[in-house]
């Protein structure tokens, strides 16, 4: 992996389950860490949905080795657009990982 592709600073975020005084289950996501991808745009789409308009932004994310990261995770840009990570694709021998990403709310 070549480094100076990887100019875009991500943040990988965790969800964790805490309960509050009343006994309820409070869902928060946590940083897990600020590092450094490169970005793959895969396609982007409009249509026409239930009478609005409804866009898909798809695309890839690649970054260093690490096994702490899966499809539960969240994946949140520079410009604090949320993605859901829906695969983690290993590249080479534990050389990095391939993040497939859809934007969330979509």
């Amino acid at each position: 992996m070549r480094a100076g592709r990887m100019d875009r600073l991500i943040t990988l975020k965790a969800k964790v389950v805490t309960t509050n005084d009343f006994g309820e289950e409070i869902e928060e996501w946590q940083d897990v860490g600020t590092i450094w991808a490169e970005r793959l745009e895969l396609r982007g789409n409009e249509r026409w949905n239930a009478m609005q308009t409804v866009a898909n932004i798809t695309c890839k994310y690649r970054i260093r080795w690490r096994d702490d990261i899966g499809p539960l995770n969240m994946l949140v840009d520079a410009d604090n657009r949320e993605y859901d990570i829906h695969a983690v694709l290993e590249v080479g021998r534990r050389e990095g990982l391939e993040l497939l990403v859809k934007a969330r709310g979509e």
